[in-house]
Protein backbone atom coordinates (compact mmCIF):
# COMPACT_ATOMS: atom_id res chain seq x y z
CA UNK A 1 0.00 0.00 0.00
CA UNK A 2 1.15 3.33 -0.55
CA UNK A 3 1.33 6.00 1.59
CA UNK A 4 2.11 9.94 0.90
CA UNK A 5 5.10 10.48 2.02
CA UNK A 6 4.80 13.58 4.45
CA UNK A 7 8.06 14.60 5.68
CA UNK A 8 8.84 17.98 3.97
CA UNK A 9 5.17 19.07 5.45
CA UNK A 10 6.16 18.17 8.91
CA UNK A 11 9.23 20.02 8.79
CA UNK A 12 7.65 23.10 7.63
CA UNK A 13 4.38 22.32 10.13
CA UNK A 14 5.44 25.71 12.24
CA UNK A 15 5.30 27.84 9.34
CA UNK A 16 2.31 30.64 8.16
CA UNK A 17 -0.42 28.52 7.09
CA UNK A 18 -2.03 31.52 4.82
CA UNK A 19 -5.76 31.58 4.76
CA UNK A 20 -7.92 31.23 1.71
CA UNK A 21 -11.66 32.19 0.58
CA UNK A 22 -13.73 31.53 -1.69
CA UNK A 23 -14.35 33.87 -4.65
CA UNK A 24 -17.97 33.70 -6.25
CA UNK A 25 -18.28 34.87 -10.04
CA UNK A 26 -21.88 37.26 -9.94
CA UNK A 27 -22.29 36.81 -13.67
CA UNK A 28 -22.39 33.00 -13.74
CA UNK A 29 -24.20 32.62 -10.48
CA UNK A 30 -27.07 35.12 -11.70
CA UNK A 31 -27.30 33.00 -15.38
CA UNK A 32 -27.53 29.88 -12.97
CA UNK A 33 -30.14 31.44 -11.17
CA UNK A 34 -32.10 32.47 -13.81
CA UNK A 35 -31.90 29.24 -16.20
CA UNK A 36 -32.81 27.31 -13.44
CA UNK A 37 -35.88 29.01 -12.73
CA UNK A 38 -37.32 29.60 -16.01
CA UNK A 39 -36.53 25.86 -16.40
CA UNK A 40 -38.47 24.89 -13.45
CA UNK A 41 -41.39 27.41 -13.96
CA UNK A 42 -41.15 26.36 -17.76
CA UNK A 43 -41.52 22.21 -16.51
CA UNK A 44 -44.63 23.07 -14.50
CA UNK A 45 -46.45 25.35 -17.50
CA UNK A 46 -45.63 22.21 -19.47
CA UNK A 47 -47.17 19.92 -16.56
CA UNK A 48 -50.18 21.87 -16.54
CA UNK A 49 -51.25 22.24 -20.35
CA UNK A 50 -50.49 18.58 -20.85
CA UNK A 51 -54.31 17.55 -20.41
CA UNK A 52 -55.29 19.97 -22.96
CA UNK A 53 -52.89 18.66 -25.40
CA UNK A 54 -53.79 14.98 -24.62
CA UNK A 55 -57.60 14.86 -24.35
CA UNK A 56 -59.70 16.46 -27.00
CA UNK A 57 -62.70 15.80 -25.62
CA UNK A 58 -64.33 18.42 -23.30
CA UNK A 59 -66.09 16.54 -21.04
CA UNK A 60 -62.94 13.80 -20.44
CA UNK A 61 -60.55 16.65 -19.84
CA UNK A 62 -62.83 17.67 -16.97
CA UNK A 63 -62.72 14.75 -15.39
CA UNK A 64 -59.21 14.48 -15.82
CA UNK A 65 -58.64 17.93 -14.68
CA UNK A 66 -60.69 17.55 -11.63
CA UNK A 67 -58.20 15.02 -10.61
CA UNK A 68 -54.96 15.80 -12.07
CA UNK A 69 -54.84 19.29 -11.12
CA UNK A 70 -55.34 19.05 -7.22
CA UNK A 71 -52.51 16.53 -7.25
CA UNK A 72 -50.26 18.32 -9.67
CA UNK A 73 -50.44 21.92 -7.30
CA UNK A 74 -49.75 19.24 -4.31
CA UNK A 75 -46.31 17.77 -5.98
CA UNK A 76 -45.94 21.37 -6.84
CA UNK A 77 -46.25 22.59 -3.62
CA UNK A 78 -43.80 19.96 -1.80
CA UNK A 79 -41.39 20.63 -4.18
CA UNK A 80 -41.11 24.47 -4.10
CA UNK A 81 -41.13 23.78 0.16
CA UNK A 82 -37.86 21.58 -0.70
CA UNK A 83 -35.92 23.73 -3.40
CA UNK A 84 -37.06 26.76 -0.23
CA UNK A 85 -35.14 24.97 2.25
CA UNK A 86 -32.44 23.75 0.15
CA UNK A 87 -32.04 27.13 -0.79
CA UNK A 88 -31.79 28.27 3.02
CA UNK A 89 -28.69 26.49 3.26
CA UNK A 90 -27.19 27.46 0.39
CA UNK A 91 -23.03 28.19 0.39
CA UNK A 92 -22.44 31.45 0.23
CA UNK A 93 -18.67 31.35 1.10
CA UNK A 94 -15.95 28.98 1.72
CA UNK A 95 -12.81 29.53 4.59
CA UNK A 96 -9.91 27.55 4.76
CA UNK A 97 -7.72 28.25 7.82
CA UNK A 98 -5.41 26.89 10.74
CA UNK A 99 -8.46 25.84 12.28
CA UNK A 100 -10.37 23.81 8.48
CA UNK A 101 -12.98 24.47 6.26
CA UNK A 102 -15.62 26.85 7.14
CA UNK A 103 -19.11 27.07 5.02
CA UNK A 104 -20.74 30.22 5.18
CA UNK A 105 -24.78 30.06 4.55
CA UNK A 106 -27.16 31.79 3.61
CA UNK A 107 -29.28 31.68 6.77
CA UNK A 108 -26.29 33.11 8.47
CA UNK A 109 -25.50 29.67 9.98
CA UNK A 110 -21.78 28.10 9.77
CA UNK A 111 -20.96 24.91 9.45
CA UNK A 112 -17.38 23.43 10.00
CA UNK A 113 -14.79 20.98 9.60
CA UNK A 114 -11.88 21.34 11.38
CA UNK A 115 -9.18 19.43 11.45
CA UNK A 116 -9.19 18.44 15.23
CA UNK A 117 -11.98 16.51 14.35
CA UNK A 118 -10.82 14.24 11.87
CA UNK A 119 -9.96 10.08 12.84
CA UNK A 120 -8.18 7.32 11.95
CA UNK A 121 -9.94 5.30 10.07
CA UNK A 122 -10.26 1.79 12.20
CA UNK A 123 -8.55 -0.64 9.63
CA UNK A 124 -4.48 0.08 9.21
CA UNK A 125 -5.02 -1.02 5.47
CA UNK A 126 -7.41 1.87 4.61
CA UNK A 127 -7.15 5.78 3.82
CA UNK A 128 -8.02 8.34 6.32
CA UNK A 129 -8.45 10.65 3.97
CA UNK A 130 -10.06 9.68 0.56
CA UNK A 131 -12.36 9.39 -2.17
CA UNK A 132 -15.87 8.68 -2.46
CA UNK A 133 -17.85 8.16 -5.77
CA UNK A 134 -21.16 10.11 -6.11
CA UNK A 135 -23.06 9.77 -9.24
CA UNK A 136 -20.14 8.95 -11.19
CA UNK A 137 -17.97 11.82 -9.42
CA UNK A 138 -15.33 11.77 -7.13
CA UNK A 139 -15.61 13.69 -3.97
CA UNK A 140 -13.14 14.16 -1.25
CA UNK A 141 -14.32 11.98 2.21
CA UNK A 142 -12.99 12.27 6.01
CA UNK A 143 -13.80 10.94 9.51
CA UNK A 144 -15.39 13.89 11.50
CA UNK A 145 -16.47 12.96 14.59
CA UNK A 146 -17.30 9.46 13.86
CA UNK A 147 -19.06 10.29 10.63
CA UNK A 148 -18.22 9.70 7.21
CA UNK A 149 -18.11 13.48 5.98
CA UNK A 150 -18.00 14.39 2.14
CA UNK A 151 -16.20 17.74 1.87
CA UNK A 152 -17.34 19.96 -1.05
CA UNK A 153 -15.68 22.55 -2.24
CA UNK A 154 -18.12 24.07 -5.34
CA UNK A 155 -21.12 23.95 -2.94
CA UNK A 156 -23.51 21.81 -5.77
CA UNK A 157 -23.43 18.78 -2.47
CA UNK A 158 -25.22 22.20 -0.57
CA UNK A 159 -28.23 22.84 -3.08
CA UNK A 160 -25.69 25.83 -3.94
CA UNK A 161 -26.39 28.80 -6.34
CA UNK A 162 -23.10 30.47 -6.09
CA UNK A 163 -20.60 29.90 -8.45
CA UNK A 164 -17.53 29.18 -7.11
CA UNK A 165 -14.74 30.04 -8.94
CA UNK A 166 -11.36 28.92 -7.18
CA UNK A 167 -12.80 25.40 -5.99
CA UNK A 168 -10.05 23.71 -6.77
CA UNK A 169 -7.29 25.74 -4.89
CA UNK A 170 -9.82 25.45 -1.87
CA UNK A 171 -9.66 21.88 -2.28
CA UNK A 172 -5.75 21.59 -2.79
CA UNK A 173 -5.40 23.91 0.62
CA UNK A 174 -7.71 22.15 2.62
CA UNK A 175 -5.35 19.01 1.93
CA UNK A 176 -2.80 20.98 2.18
CA UNK A 177 -4.04 21.53 6.22
CA UNK A 178 -4.53 17.88 6.76
CA UNK A 179 -0.88 17.47 5.84
CA UNK A 180 0.40 20.06 8.08
CA UNK A 181 -1.61 19.50 11.06
CA UNK A 182 -2.69 16.09 11.34
CA UNK A 183 0.66 14.11 10.01
CA UNK A 184 -1.21 10.86 11.86
CA UNK A 185 -3.57 10.57 8.95
CA UNK A 186 -2.63 8.31 6.15
CA UNK A 187 -3.90 10.41 2.49
CA UNK A 188 -4.83 8.58 -1.02
CA UNK A 189 -2.50 9.17 -3.22
CA UNK A 190 -5.02 8.94 -6.39
CA UNK A 191 -6.60 12.28 -4.64
CA UNK A 192 -3.64 14.40 -6.19
CA UNK A 193 -3.81 12.53 -9.30
CA UNK A 194 -7.85 12.82 -9.65
CA UNK A 195 -7.69 16.62 -8.54
CA UNK A 196 -4.79 17.65 -10.21
CA UNK A 197 -2.67 18.63 -7.40
CA UNK A 198 0.61 19.01 -7.26
CA UNK A 199 1.97 16.98 -4.04
CA UNK A 200 4.75 18.84 -2.96
CA UNK A 201 3.55 22.63 -3.32
CA UNK A 202 -0.36 21.68 -2.65
CA UNK A 203 -1.32 24.01 -5.94
CA UNK A 204 -3.20 22.97 -8.76
CA UNK A 205 -1.64 21.20 -11.21
CA UNK A 206 -3.39 22.99 -14.03
CA UNK A 207 -0.87 21.43 -16.68
CA UNK A 208 -2.16 17.99 -15.53
CA UNK A 209 -6.01 19.03 -16.07
CA UNK A 210 -5.66 20.16 -19.05
CA UNK A 211 -4.25 16.43 -20.43
CA UNK A 212 -7.53 14.93 -19.10
CA UNK A 213 -9.28 17.34 -20.40
CA UNK A 214 -7.31 16.74 -23.92
CA UNK A 215 -7.47 12.74 -23.39
CA UNK A 216 -11.32 13.16 -22.65
CA UNK A 217 -12.09 15.16 -25.86
CA UNK A 218 -9.59 12.82 -27.67
CA UNK A 219 -11.42 9.42 -26.14
CA UNK A 220 -15.43 10.91 -27.49
CA UNK A 221 -13.55 12.13 -30.50
CA UNK A 222 -12.62 8.54 -31.55
CA UNK A 223 -16.00 7.19 -30.48
CA UNK A 224 -18.36 9.38 -32.29
CA UNK A 225 -15.71 8.98 -35.64
CA UNK A 226 -16.53 5.51 -34.90
CA UNK A 227 -19.61 5.54 -34.53
CA UNK A 228 -20.33 7.75 -37.85
CA UNK A 229 -17.77 5.56 -39.38
CA UNK A 230 -20.12 2.63 -38.58
CA UNK A 231 -23.55 4.35 -39.61
CA UNK A 232 -21.88 4.60 -42.66
CA UNK A 233 -20.96 1.33 -43.32
CA UNK A 234 -24.33 0.19 -42.42
CA UNK A 235 -26.16 2.63 -45.24
CA UNK A 236 -23.72 0.78 -48.16
CA UNK A 237 -24.50 -2.74 -46.92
Amino acid sequence: MNILYLGPMQENVNQNFIPLHSKNNLVITWLINILASTTLIGMFILLALLPIFIFSHTWVLIIIALAYYPILAIVAYRFFKYIKSKIAVTIKAINIDKQGVHFYKKDNSITHILYSQLEQSYLSDQYDVYLKQVNKTYHLAVRANGIETRVVFDGTDYGSMYYITNARALRARFIEGIVRFRPDLKVDPFIFKEFCIDPNQFTFDRKRYIKHIVKAALIIGLIILFSTLLAWLITLA
